[in-house]
C-alpha cells in the first residue's frame, strides 16, 4: 500500500511536470511563429519611404489612448501601442526619460 501511494504521488508529479514542460514548448513555438511572421513583415517593408495606413495596420494591433491628466502643471496623456506579434513595448518619451534620469540622479546624490 505504501509503495503504491508513493508510486501514485510520483506519477502525479511527473504528469504535472510534463504538462508544465508542454506549456513551455507551446509558448516557445508560438513565440517562434510570431517572430517568423514579424520578420516576414519587416522584410516586406525594408525600404519604405513613408508610412501608409496599410503599413501601420500590419505592424500595430491596437492603440489605447488614456484620459488626459495633469502632471507638473502640464497636460499629459498616456498612449499605449500594442504591436502585432510583439505585444506592448514601453517607450519613454523624451520628457519621461529626462524625469527618470533626474529622479535617478536625486537618488544617487547623498547629502554631506
Amino acid at each position: 500500500m505504501e509503495l503504491s501511494a508513493e508510486y501514485e504521488a510520483e506519477q502525479w508529479e511527473l504528469e504535472e511536470k510534463v504538462k508544465a514542460d508542454q506549456q513551455e514548448v507551446d509558448t516557445c513555438e508560438q513565440n517562434k511563429s510570431d517572430f517568423d511572421s514579424f520578420a516576414a513583415i519587416i522584410h516586406k517593408y525594408v525600404r519604405i519611404k513613408e508610412f501608409t495606413p496599410a503599413i501601420v495596420n500590419e505592424f500595430i494591433k491596437k492603440i489605447i489612448v488614456h484620459a488626459p491628466e495633469k502632471a507638473d502643471g502640464k497636460r499629459v496623456q498616456k498612449v499605449d501601442i500594442i504591436f502585432n506579434f510583439a505585444g506592448e513595448i514601453n517607450f519613454l518619451s523624451a520628457t519621461q526619460q529626462k524625469r527618470q534620469s533626474a529622479q535617478e540622479r536625486k537618488k544617487t546624490v547623498q547629502p554631506l
